[in-house]
């Protein structure tokens, strides 16, 4: 399995009053690893809309492991797997730059659903060819 990585600091504002990377911040820094990947496959959000559909979020897990501090860099690393429907499913781990302790891992699940909202079951086109170049570079090594 292939990995993307992402490098975020963790900033004053995102630890709580015991020092620890407060959880919800976990889910933005998969956003930032998931837009990462996704921009290397024209998979952006704006370009979905203008391939005519849209991807919510439907299922995210993140299992914790060890706490982040003020001013740790951290490393995203981002991958997609193939999907059994119209989705894309990505994992995440979190590792410290330094040392690369795991910090977190996780997984999301976005439906494709047309732009007036509508589920579909099966996709095709652009955004079928974009997603499997995705997941074949992926599942590289």
């Amino acid at each position: 399995m292939k990995w993307i990585e992402t490098e975020e600091r963790v900033r004053f504002h995102e630890v709580d009053e015991w020092g620890m990377a407060w959880h919800g911040h976990y889910m933005a820094w998969f956003e930032a690893g998931r837009i990462s990947l996704l921009e290397r496959f024209d998979l952006l959000p704006r370009q979905m809309v203008e391939l005519g559909y849209i991807a919510p979020v439907i299922n995210l897990t993140c299992e914790y492991k060890h706490p982040a501090a003020c001013g740790d860099m951290l490393i995203i690393r981002t991958t997609a797997i193939k999907p059994d429907i119209a989705a894309l499913i990505c994992k995440f781990e979190i590792a410290l730059k330094d040392g690369g302790n795991l910090l977190a891992r996780g997984e999301t699940t976005q439906v494709l659903l047309t732009r007036d909202r509508k589920m579909i079951y099966r996709i095709s086109g652009d955004v079928e060819k974009r997603i499997a170049a995705m997941v074949e570079y992926c599942s590289g090594e």
